[in-house]
C-alpha cells in the first residue's frame, strides 16, 4: 500500500509520543527551569506545542499562513495544558486522516501556509516535537546529570 495520509498521522502520533516519554518524571523545579533566559522552559514549550498544532490544523484547513496570535495559549497549568495538548494533537491527526485521505503522496498542502507534498508533511510537523524532545532532554540533563537519557526514552 503506498504511503498515505494515514501515515502521516501515524508519524505525528509517534513523535508526540517521543516527545511525551521526556516528560515522564520531569520533577516539579524542572518545569520552569531555562539555562538562559531566552529560551523556553518545558512548560511554556507546552504551551507552544498546543499553538503549533493549532496554526498547523489552521493552515491544512485553510491553505493560508496561520495567525499564530489568536493560537496562542496562556493556559500555564501543567494538566490543563498536557490535556489541551492531547486534544489540539488529536483534532490534527484526525483532520489529516480525514480531509487528506484521498490526497497522493506528491499532492500538494499547506504546512503553516507553505505548500508542501503530502509526503514532506510529516517530516515537517514531526520535526516541532523531535526538536522540542531534544530541549527538554538537555533541561533534564542540566538540571539531573543523574538522568539517564537512554533508559528513559528507549528503555523498557
Amino acid at each position: 500500500m503506498p504511503y498515505c495520509a494515514s501515515d502521516v498521522a501515524a508519524s505525528l502520533r509517534a513523535s508526540r509520543r517521543h516527545f511525551l516519554r521526556h516528560l515522564v518524571g520531569l520533577a516539579p523545579d524542572q518545569w520552569d527551569w531555562k539555562p538562559y533566559p531566552e529560551c523556553m522552559s518545558v512548560r511554556e514549550t507546552l504551551a507552544h506545542l498546543v499553538c503549533d498544532d493549532r496554526a498547523a490544523l489552521e493552515a491544512l484547513q485553510t491553505g493560508r499562513e496561520p495567525d499564530y496570535a489568536a493560537h496562542q495559549e496562556a493556559e500555564r497549568d501543567i494538566e490543563a495544558l498536557r490535556g489541551m495538548l492531547d486534544r489540539s494533537h488529536d483534532m490534527l491527526c484526525e483532520a489529516i486522516e480525514r480531509d487528506l485521505v484521498d490526497k497522493a503522496i506528491d499532492a500538494e498542502v499547506s504546512a503553516y501556509g507553505a505548500p508542501v507534498k503530502l509526503g514532506a508533511l510529516a517530516v515537517i510537523l514531526c520535526s516541532e516535537d523531535y526538536y522540542h524532545a531534544g530541549q527538554v532532554a538537555y533541561i533534564r540533563q542540566a538540571t539531573d546529570p543523574s538522568w539517564d537519557y537512554y533508559q528513559a526514552i528507549y528503555g523498557d
